[in-house]
This record gives C-alpha cells, structure tokens and sequence, in this order.
C-alpha cells in the first residue's frame, strides 16, 4: 500500500468518522450511519457511512496481531446486523489503517474495535462515502483490490 495514499486515506477517515457516532445501519447493502462531527458538521452535507463488502469482526480490545482471513467469522446478513447493532450509538476514538493492507478499525470510547478486511484481488472491500452529498467537495475512501487506497477530500484536509 502507498504510504501517500495511507495518509491522505487516514486524513480523510479521520475527519469523517472521528468523534462520530453510529447512528444507524442501512438495510441495503451493510451500512453504517454515522453522526456528523465538531470538525465536519459545517462541510458535510449529506449522511456519512461506511459501507463494508467483506468480512469484519468486534473485538472487545485492539487486537495483538491482525487476523486471518479465516480466521474472521463467516456471518451471513442477518448475524452481521446484529453485530453491528451492538455499535448503537457508540463514539468512534480512533480510526486507523493496517501499514500492508487497507485492513481498517474503529476504535470505539467503549475500548471495543471494529476491524473490517481490506484485502481482496477483485473487488473493494469497504468505503467510507457521503450519502446525498449536495456540497462542491467530494469525500470518500475506498479500499480497493490489490492492497490500494483511492482518495477523494478537500485538499486543505487530504493534505494535513
């Protein structure tokens, strides 16, 4: 992964997630809704969300070493929902990206850590998208095949 793009990727996930709430899950595809920010909520116009396509799991505490692809659970729509429904309403503190792999984690006030796979050769693997956004800027990331990173934000952010 480029060590530019992780950057920008951090910059931009961080001023769209951090201090954010989960205020919601989008029946259509897996989505979590999160709340606008202190620092976002005058350039945001629309719903921000992550958008997650491949497996994830909730830790209780940050992980020692990064799991396996099999070792993640196999949660069908229904399971998955559920897991992520435990997030109700829970403060993202900390967002941060794997050095290799666009494997992310949300680490909530609660100590608990949400960690989504980021690698796979065809497809993408998570998002973080605004929903309606009506504004000039463009924001959102997107964990794409190949272990990369594609990185769209205001610049006076991207480049923080």
């Amino acid at each position: 992964m480029n060590t530019e793009d992780k950057k920008a990727a951090l910059n931009v996930l961080n001023f769209l997630c951090k201090g954010a709430t989960i205020e919601g899950l989008n029946f259509y595809g897996l989505k979590l809704l999160l709340s606008e920010t202190e620092t976002n909520s005058e350039r945001i116009n629309g719903q921000v969300y992550l958008n997650i396509e491949s497996e994830f799991c909730l830790y209780q505490t940050m992980p020692k070493d990064i799991p396996h692809l099999n070792e993640l659970p196999k949660l069908d729509w229904v399971d998955s929902a559920k897991v992520l429904c435990e997030l109700r309403l829970k403060k993202i503190t900390e967002v941060s990206l794997h050095d290799e792999s666009p494997h992310l984690f949300f680490t909530f006030e609660s100590g608990e850590v949400l960690f989504i796979w980021g690698h796979h050769h065809k497809y993408e693997s998570w998002q973080v998208d605004i929903m309606k956004e009506s504004g000039e800027e463009t924001w959102l990331v997107v964990a794409c095949p190949g272990d990369q990173l594609a990185v769209w934000g205001a610049e006076d952010v991207i480049g923080q």
